[in-house]
């Protein structure tokens, strides 16, 4: 029995599988699609909508300061309440 000739055979096996490896590897590159579904699109379309506005409205934030330095601004704490209820219980 030749034990030099055993691992010539082996690196020749392990060097055909490496090839065909590669092979399959560059065969299957470039065949990958997605496919968004009509929810995932008008998300997206919502999401870039809301992109171009601005977080805070500065009219509204001058508006109420405007009537805090006049003295006329009002917080109705029933509707504060309510809100922060409908928050704690889900609805």
């Amino acid at each position: 029995m030749k034990i030099g000739a055993l691992p010539a055979v082996a690196m020749e096996q392990y060097q055909n599988n490496k090839v065909r490896a590669r092979k399959t590897e560059a065969a299957s590159m470039g065949n990958d699609s997605v496919e968004l579904s009509g929810a995932a699109r008008m998300f997206e379309q919502a999401l870039a909508a809301a992109g171009g506005t601005p977080e805070v409205r500065m009219d509204r934030v001058e508006a109420v300061r405007k009537q805090v330095a006049a003295g006329t601004y009002k917080i109705d704490a029933a509707a504060i309440a309510a809100r922060l209820l409908a928050g704690v219980s889900g609805e």
